[in-house]
């Protein structure tokens, strides 16, 4: 008896450790409500809702930058302005609304 329990010991540790291994090293699958955004898995706040090349969507909340020294930029020529959309400030069309080019804000405290 005594030589029987050490080796189910062994045995049923050598499993555990088999089992947990296999299901710790499956890759995460998306939850169903962020796989139906089609956005790589992204949590909202991180996936934006902008394309560059395409119209900025309908809904979509945006800030005309008037202070463009604050964010370093220069003047516009006036087919295009500067805005405020999630966080990054883009270039978009000022006629047809189309996002021309995205920019992360680097701007240093102080």
């Amino acid at each position: 008896m005594l030589r029987i329990l050490p080796s189910a010991l062994a045995l049923s540790v050598a499993f555990m450790g088999i089992s947990f291994t296999a299901v710790h090293s499956q890759p995460k699958s998306c939850p169903p409500g962020l796989a139906a955004k089609d956005n790589g898995c992204l949590p909202p706040g991180i996936a934006k809702r902008y394309t560059v090349g395409e119209v900025l969507p309908e809904g979509v909340p945006y800030e005309l930058i008037t202070d463009l020294s604050h964010y370093g930029l220069n003047a516009p020529d006036g087919e295009w302005l500067y805005y405020l959309v999630d966080g990054d400030v883009l270039k978009i069309a000022d006629d047809v609304f189309t996002v021309l080019e995205a920019f992360e804000i680097l701007v240093g405290e102080g």
